[in-house]
């Protein structure tokens, strides 16, 4: 099954418009012709079965034969606020993050965060890490495409996990508080809306922990070893979309 990802304005009544990257990939990669079938989403959740009646070196044009909700988006939303990394790092949160289901991706820069970041760097990160996000969710046959944002400064995100049902700040010392019983009271109170706090390397310092307690949010440990930034990411997210019943075994 070939999947594309159009922009919503590149469908218009029964006919879809493919252009750019994908159509250079439609013609010279896959050989798809006129008469052939296609899969069509937007980003919004929306999936549509095509056929391509026409083909030029500058677009292709495909009808409209079925419309249909995708059911591969999970019920729990979850938002990663990822204290951003170095390198290829935050490319693979990303895209396994979305691989795994996240709603939404806010980059945090934080008082350990390493990066450093102006304004025209913020832009071309966010629009990298966007891309990352479209191909990951046409690879794992989402029709939804999370949001990437430009990073915000931590207090910033805190006053936006405000918004959520619940809030996990994973946190390396803390001894007491564990990920499962916290997640157990999550799905005993029906809780779609969540937000994930991760540090970057060096995790969060204990004023920004002590900022997060002062809001009420559930500060977590996950056990005696200590994950990277990517690893701790990765876990949480698939251990909660697991507890929540987004993921079967």
């Amino acid at each position: 099954m070939h999947r594309f990802m159009v922009a919503p304005a590149n469908i218009q009544n029964d006919r879809i418009i493919l252009e750019g990257d994908d159509l250079k990939h439609l013609r010279q990669v896959l050989r798809i012709e006129p008469g052939d079938t296609v899969f069509v989403f937007d980003g919004s959740g929306i999936e549509y079965e095509a056929i391509i009646l026409s083909m030029d070196k500058f677009r292709a044009i495909a009808q409209i034969k079925a419309t249909f909700q995708n059911e591969a988006e999970p019920q729990t939303h979850v938002t990663l606020f990822q204290g951003v990394l170095k390198g290829e790092k935050m490319d693979l949160i990303i895209q396994k993050g979305v691989e795994l289901g996240v709603h939404r991706i806010v980059p945090v820069i934080t008082n350990r965060t390493v990066v450093k970041l102006n304004k025209k760097d913020s832009e071309k990160k966010a629009e990298r890490w966007s891309k990352i996000a479209r191909e990951a969710a046409k690879q794992c046959r989402r029709a939804y495409v999370p949001e990437v944002t430009e990073p915000i400064s931590f207090d910033e995100s805190l006053l936006k996990a405000k918004e959520f049902g619940a809030t996990l700040f994973l946190y390396e010392n803390e001894g007491k508080k564990c990920l499962k019983e916290t997640l157990k009271c999550y799905t005993i109170n029906k809780i779609e809306d969540i937000s994930l706090f991760v540090g970057p390397e060096g995790g969060f310092t204990l004023q920004e922990v002590e900022n997060c307690k002062d809001l009420g949010y559930d500060i977590v440990g996950l056990g005696k070893r200590i994950l990277r930034a990517e690893t701790a990411a990765i876990s949480v997210l698939s251990i909660i979309m697991y507890e929540m019943g987004e993921i079967s075994i």
